[in-house]
């Protein structure tokens, strides 16, 4: 079948190779700018026209939550150094949205809740920090899952996001506006978070690839926490050299360097059987990502199934997030001078959407006096953590393969379930969301790539052999049709 469409196309007065910024790399712009073909100005006001012609009309993806008034200001400074020869660095000029659980000053971060709409932080998160050090233009916020607790994208602050393929359907969280941002080419990159699959299933969703890095590559300073524990901050891009240039930033070049080139044949992955589903609401995904994983093999990839002992109820038993969040939040608030201090504040005040109370509810009724249950969790964790490594080991294999989410997105206003984000984050070990294209019927599928601790560059080499080696297209940018 042909991809579907995505809604989000060449602008209506513009074809693809008018549009300046529409499916463009990191590098192609970059390289246009160099020519003096593009500016930063020219960048910042191409992306704005994009997000008012289709997040705020036409099929009103709803993933920008909030644009800086200051974006081209800060483009055309970049410019002016630019013209004087200096340049800061690989995203000099390159316009990004990070998720608004972020830190920018001059901006909101009110994490999606209406009890946080007046927050405005004092300073940038550290990665903001590092991301504007190497010339990025922020050119605003993504609309998440409130308070990054769930993974379809709904919040009392900006209401439903909608699936850059099919505006009906969600997109997934709880980064779901950064991912429909990437995909639609409302900027050239965009920024999440993940806690237990929170950049990977909304990237699976949108045909773009995310990054989870190793627990503490990345300061998670100036996020607002979810579990401290679990949390860390990634990228979202349309490619992997596009992904590869921001985790160079966001890690430090002593992290990030690449490995030696190897060939398909070079390639070990071990498919983790236990996490690809069998009910039938998960074989269509499952049928193409073996697939995919079968055609890779066919051109030199080795692949080989493993059998470890994970499944949802282990892995949900192993996730500390329940004994971390209401503290952390409250811990976050303490001097933010808002109405809210806690997440009782909160509840207390009707914030938050129908759709996440349930689960605010039960986090803010959870009791752990002694810490013993945490332990207990933590320990349960560990023990998943020894297994993946000695299965990796054992192999050997350079990395574990397997559907980010067994599940396609699911209709507005309906639960999401299938995710497989809580393996990489339990054990802390870092994953990649690769797309692998659609099902049959329509259904978008992205692959996680995991690895052992540090091994970001392997992953990101891996995926763009892999790209190179797929059938589908990666992002495909049809232009729109009137679905949803």
């Amino acid at each position: 079948m042909n991809a579907p469409a995505l809604l989000a196309g060449p602008l209506p007065s513009s074809s693809p190779e008018r549009d300046p910024v529409f499916g463009q790399s990191i590098g192609a712009l970059q390289a246009a700018m160099a020519a003096g073909q593009l500016s930063a100005v020219d960048l910042v006001r191409a992306y704005l026209a994009r997000i008012a012609a289709y997040d705020q009309h036409g099929p009103v993806l709803n993933a920008v939550l909030a644009l800086n008034p200051r974006a081209e200001d800060e483009a055309k400074a970049s410019d002016a150094q630019r013209r004087q020869g200096a340049t800061r660095g690989p995203l000099h000029g390159i316009p990004i949205l990070l998720k608004d659980n972020i830190d920018a000053v001059g901006m909101p971060a009110t994490a999606g809740s209406r009890a946080l709409a007046q927050r405005r932080p004092a300073q940038d998160a550290d990665v903001v920090r590092r991301l504007r050090e190497a010339g990025a233009i922020v050119l605003g916020k993504t609309t998440l899952h409130e308070l990054a607790c769930g993974i379809t994208n709904v919040s009392s602050l900006s209401g439903r996001t909608r699936n850059a393929y099919d505006a009906a359907r969600v997109p997934g969280g709880s980064s779901g506006g950064s991912a429909v941002a990437v995909a639609a080419s409302f900027a050239a990159a965009a920024i999440g978070s993940d806690t237990s699959g929170s950049i990977r299933i909304p990237a699976a969703f949108n045909q773009v690839l995310g990054l989870r890095p190793t627990a503490g590559r990345c300061s998670t300073a100036g996020v607002l926490p979810l579990s401290p524990t679990l949390d860390t901050v990634g990228p979202m891009a349309r490619c992997a050299d596009d992904l590869a240039v921001l985790w160079s930033v966001m890690a430090g070049p002593d992290r990030a360097t690449p490995t030696t080139s190897r060939t398909s044949a070079d390639w070990r992955i071990g498919t983790l059987d236990p996490l690809f589903g069998d009910d039938p609401d998960e074989r269509e995904v499952s049928a193409h990502a073996r697939a995919a994983l079968a055609h890779w093999q066919a051109q030199g990839v080795r692949t080989h199934s493993v059998k470890l002992a994970v499944d949802d109820a282990r892995l949900k038993a192993a996730n500390v997030t329940g004994y971390e969040f209401r503290d952390a939040l409250a811990a976050c608030l303490h001097d933010a001078g808002l109405p809210v201090r806690s997440l009782a504040d909160i509840l207390d005040g009707a914030y938050p959407h129908p759709e996440v109370m349930t689960l605010l509810r039960e986090r803010e009724a959870l009791r752990d006096a002694d810490g013993s249950a945490r332990q207990a969790v933590l320990a349960r964790a560990a023990a998943i953590r020894t297994e993946v490594l000695a299965a990796l080991a054992s192999g050997p294999f350079d990395m574990l393969a397997y559907p980010s989410v067994r599940t396609g997105p699911v209709v507005l206003g309906e639960p999401q379930r299938g995710g497989n984000g809580l393996l990489a984050a339990v054990t802390g070990l870092p994953a990649l969301s690769l797309p692998i294209g659609f099902t049959q019927s329509g259904i978008p599928v992205g692959l996680d790539l995991l690895g052992p601790p540090g091994s970001e560059p392997m992953l990101l080499q891996a995926a763009r052999a892999l790209a190179r080696l797929s059938q589908h297209p990666l992002n495909p940018t049809s232009p729109p049709t009137p679905r949803g």
